[in-house]
């Protein structure tokens, strides 16, 4: 039962493998980004151009761009100035209450959800019937209870993967 609430509907190396090309022929215009080691690197505080690019290639695109955030405080206000993104901060995923916010915000319809975590981004997205996308961590310094998740992560990768349910990695 977990494996199947935990597993991504698609799977990509980084936030750059999704184009807006494909999210459109897909039916999405509307995406959440996880902002802690999907879109930047925990311990950084600045947005690389590379991450700017992109997030000017989705709006030009025709697709809203969101970022959901379990963090708050001064270095997400500073990146949310940066990226002049909406952000729902202190969002205690898995929980359901940041995604219904969300929802409601965007109107409802199709969104699609993206993060690096299967126990926090994925789980809570697929609970309120979302799709989703798992990226690898960037790898930033994670918090104490992430670092333990993790562990009982990587034992259900090996699962999902094991039972030929984990997408395979590629470009969307």
């Amino acid at each position: 039962m977990i494996c199947e609430r935990i597993c991504p509907d698609y799977r990509v190396k980084s936030i750059f493998d999704i184009s807006p090309k494909w999210l459109k022929r897909n039916g999405f215009t509307k995406i959440v980004v996880d902002l802690d080691n999907t879109l930047l690197p925990t311990d950084k505080t600045v947005v690389g151009p590379r991450a700017m690019t992109w997030i000017r290639q989705m709006h030009q695109g025709g697709i809203n761009v969101a970022l959901i955030s379990n963090n708050a405080g001064d270095r997400v206000k500073k990146i949310t100035k940066q990226t002049q993104l909406p952000i729902i901060m202190r969002a205690m995923k898995p929980l359901p209450q940041a995604y219904k916010e969300i929802e409601k915000a965007f109107g409802g319809g199709k969104i699609l959800f993206i993060g690096d975590q299967l126990f926090t981004d994925i789980l809570g997205a697929k609970r309120r019937g979302h799709t989703t996308v798992w990226v690898q961590s960037l790898g930033g310094k994670e918090h104490w209870m992430t670092n333990i998740t993790r562990k009982l992560e990587s034992y259900y990768i090996d699962k999902l993967i094991a039972k030929g349910m984990m997408p395979k990695e590629r470009t969307l």
